[in-house]
């Protein structure tokens, strides 16, 4: 908790943040420094305060709407694409319902309703958002249209006044936010307010309760619902997550069922029974969905534990934890992690769904363990807690490795590289270097934290390859910069962000130990963070 000249800033335990306040010589400084930076913010005249369902002023008319959309063939495309971008965009649509009505549309503009125009202009804006980001395109036209989608997708909702609900309006509400977090370089508090407009609302429309319940909602319009709600519950646990505040929705809250296993050519509007799910062997595009709600659902577990602000029995830590390891080994064999070495022929959007598992997986770990790294636990019987913290943190880690090698031009993830540029992953490798340099902290400051030559070395080499990181992302992101103001000096790594023509070029001589000055593990204690080695 912090108090400012803007008022007060509460992030849970949990949070990078939280852990980087920890280290008792960034505080001072970095209230000092955060401070002025909100200062300096009330002289500068922002774009954009947040996402624009918040603030945005409307004038359009429905024939205005109307209007904006772009001629048949270019529309097409753009269906086309976000249809193709499994793994990309939610999986909340019917591919063949939507085409149904997407011809009607064509036929009859003025018949349709304003959320269903939402819907069409969400989808054309994420599907530009794609494209740019997969072809590098530097069109300056790309970003007016993703504004102007943007932008349409907001009035076609407000003009719907889309707190009453209504069809498509949750839909085109999902799209909006994957949308704004396509945009979010960092985590931003207004993203999590319009998740928590967007849960109220599907509660007041009774998507938390399984459809199979009520005779009036039929085979089809039930497991659309079902997909629908698991999104909405993934985002919750997402956003939350990366505010590290509880999440709005807990297990007893709801009673829906998991979606099936299902292709979209398996039922339509005229199925009177569901068929029954395709075999986990068998890649859908709901399979995913699937996949991530049951380390969800474990990370909704481990939220409510960590944001609990009563004193839990260290057993409840234990059972959690054996119960995440079990939910990894109940992963569809598709999405369980394997070594690049032997996922040569695997599809980029598989590997990179393994990468996004993992992270969870990891992160809910730290979560779990993390208190127990605190000199209040330093008995004997938290040294598994404390060494389960440490590896998970490591690991992370090693995963921002991968991705930056695997996301360059001839990397296995080139082609889905936009998805690890969003706020999501990158709240993980900052839990994951904060983790690091608090124990590292310890280690300095007190006798008692042994750091075994081992992990020692392992500490060192994965901070020492992943700081150029950070200093590439600090042209863009302002939590990447905040790693590289004040983890850089206390780590005595004195690499500084040097603009070149694209922006982001560092200078790697600044960053790693001159040639030939290798540390042996005997050497390798807290002078080396502290540049006297180097």
């Amino acid at each position: 908790m912090r108090r400012h000249s803007h008022g007060v800033n509460y992030v849970g335990s949990g949070h990078w943040a939280a852990v980087l306040d920890s280290i008792s010589e960034l505080r001072e400084h970095y209230e000092e420094e955060e401070e002025a930076r909100m200062l300096a913010s009330d002289q500068i005249l922002r774009p954009s305060p947040g996402p624009r369902l918040l603030y945005e002023p409307v004038q359009d008319s429905k024939a205005d709407l109307l209007a904006a959309i772009p001629s048949r063939p270019v529309v097409d495309r753009m269906v086309a694409r976000y249809f193709n971008a499994q793994g990309v965009v939610p999986e909340i649509l019917h591919r063949g319902h939507f085409l149904r009505e997407y011809g009607k549309f064509w036929q009859e503009p003025e018949t349709a309703s304003l959320a269903w125009v939402g819907l069409l202009f969400s989808m054309m804006c994420i599907t530009t958002q794609y494209q740019q980001s997969i072809e590098d395109s530097d069109d300056p036209e790309t970003p007016v249209r993703v504004n102007l989608f943007r932008e349409k997708t907001i009035h076609c909702l407000i003009l719907s006044e889309y707190t009453r609900g209504g069809d498509y309006v949750l839909e085109t509400l999902v799209n909006y936010l994957t949308s704004e977090m396509f945009l979010s370089n960092d985590g931003e508090i207004g993203l999590w307010l319009v998740q928590g407009m967007l849960v109220q609302l599907a509660l007041s429309l009774g998507y938390h309760r399984d459809p199979q319940k009520f005779a009036n909602i039929t085979p089809f319009a039930g497991e659309m619902r079902r997909r629908l709600w698991a999104v909405i519950v993934q985002l919750d646990l997402r956003l939350s997550s990366q505010m590290a505040l509880p999440r709005l929705l807990k297990l007893q809250h709801y009673d829906t069922a998991e979606p099936r296993n299902l292709l979209d050519t398996d039922f339509d509007e005229a199925t009177t029974d569901l068929p029954p799910s395709r075999p986990e062997t068998e890649v859908t595009p709901i399979l995913y969905s699937l996949a991530k709600s049951r380390i969800d659902q474990m990370n909704g577990l481990v939220s409510d534990l960590v944001n609990d602000t009563g004193e839990r029995p260290y057993s409840e830590i234990l059972e959690l934890n054996r119960k995440l390891q079990e939910a990894e080994a109940s992963l569809p064999p598709n999405f369980r992690w394997q070594p690049l070495s032997q996922s040569l022929m695997v599809p980029p959007q598989i590997v990179m769904h393994r990468v996004l598992l993992q992270l969870a997986i990891q992160r809910q770990t730290i979560w779990l363990h993390r208190k127990y790294l605190t000199p209040a636990y330093s008995q004997a019987q938290y040294e598994s807690s404390r060494s389960v913290c440490v590896q998970a943190a490591i690991k992370i880690l090693e995963f921002q490795q991968i991705v930056d090698e695997e996301t360059q031009r001839d990397g296995l993830l080139y082609p889905v590289r936009w998805m690890f540029m969003s706020s999501r992953p990158q709240a993980v490798f900052l839990l994951g270097i904060s983790i690091l340099c608090y124990y590292i902290q310890l280690t300095k400051t007190r006798p008692d934290v042994a750091l075994d030559a081992e992990t020692g070395l392992k500490i060192h080499n994965h901070l020492r390859s992943t700081y150029p990181l950070w200093l590439r992302s600090s042209a863009v992101s302002r939590e990447a910069r905040r790693v590289v103001e004040h983890l850089g000096p206390l780590l005595g790594l004195r690499g500084q962000p040097e603009p070149s023509l694209d922006g982001v070029t560092t200078n790697p001589s600044h960053v790693y130990p001159p040639q030939g000055s290798l540390i042996t593990l005997d050497q390798l204690d807290w002078d080396t963070y502290e540049g006297k080695l180097w």
